[in-house]
């Protein structure tokens, strides 16, 4: 196994002074403390300590399939559970630093690739294809990463067999929100329209090191509806501008930003059955897809 890179840096771990370490039974506080880590603030660092929760994830991994993407793999909380079990895994990380450990705590394994890659800049398709043909993502997202990692999920959604992923608890709510409450928004209808996504489980902040300010939660996702791709593209640009004025009438939004009249309107309100009073937050996805579709109609008439 060798360390790989994408973007950021990872360096040949060179000897380090205590030597191989027995890391599956070693607690994770004393593995960094070994090395001679500690959080870097900047970048959200934030280390699962809890043995017990880190194999029940893998276990929840393990359920969606074997080929594994690992984001934020730190010091190998998850990572070692899942070789455990079995599962191939490719852990991403951009700390060079911790990309050593990984090496040369589980380097012996050939089940584990590990990149040095920052998720912002990452190629998420490369990524995946070198997974497997339909990998599970899986891992605790930093809370700046956590959108960007989420709409490139969606991108991919027929790429994957599922993610499990540990966000803060706030997320989790935006996730699974229903239409009208105060956390609907681009993120609910999006990745709602895409994956069966269950909140599975809640996590308090005593299972990290440093403690965080918030408690946390643990998403599953199942790839769920089919699109087309052309639709899915036309959907994500009409529910983001919709959404930019969430607040305003519906009918309002549409006669400026889509150039609309009243008998255009008042013909698209028949077709879709959709209220023109309402704003954006208070319809479904299911009723923003048919706002869309037709919209799309009458722009090919």
């Amino acid at each position: 196994m060798s360390c790989q890179r994408d973007q950021a840096v990872c360096p040949t771990p060179g000897r380090l002074p205590h030597g191989k370490v027995e890391s599956l039974s070693r607690s994770q506080r004393d593995l960094l403390r070994l090395y001679g880590i500690r959080p870097v603030k900047r970048r959200g660092q934030h280390f699962l300590i809890d043995g017990n929760l880190a194999r029940w994830l893998a276990h929840r991994t393990m359920d969606l399939g074997t080929d594994v993407l690992e984001l934020g793999a730190g010091a190998g909380a998850l990572t070692a559970p899942l070789l455990a079990m079995g599962a191939r895994v490719t852990a991403l990380e951009v700390d060079h630093r911790l990309c050593a450990l990984l090496e040369q705590e589980y380097g012996e394994s050939t089940n584990l690739r590990v990149v040095a890659a920052d998720l912002a800049q990452l190629d998420w398709r490369l990524q995946l294809a070198a997974v497997g043909p339909r990998p599970v993502v899986a891992g605790n997202l930093p809370y700046v990463m956590t959108s960007t990692v989420l709409f490139a999920l969606a991108d991919l959604r027929e790429r994957l067999a599922g993610a499990v992923l540990m966000v803060q608890k706030e997320v989790a709510g935006r996730l699974t929100s229903v239409a009208g409450s105060k956390e609907y928004g681009v993120l609910a209808v999006l990745l709602g329209s895409l994956f069966t996504i269950e909140v599975i489980r809640q996590v308090p902040a005593t299972v990290f090191w440093p403690r965080p300010e918030v408690a946390s939660a643990v998403v599953r996702l199942l790839p769920a509806a089919s699109w087309r791709e052309s639709e899915y593209r036309d959907f994500r640009q009409v529910v983001k501008t919709l959404f930019g004025k969430r607040r305003k009438q519906l009918g309002t939004l549409l006669r400026a930003e889509y150039g609309m009249n009243n008998e255009a309107m008042a013909e698209l309100a028949r077709a879709t059955g959709v209220d023109l009073v309402v704003r954006p937050e208070q319809l479904t996805a299911d009723q923003l897809r048919s706002l869309v579709r037709a919209l799309k109609r009458r722009e090919r008439t």
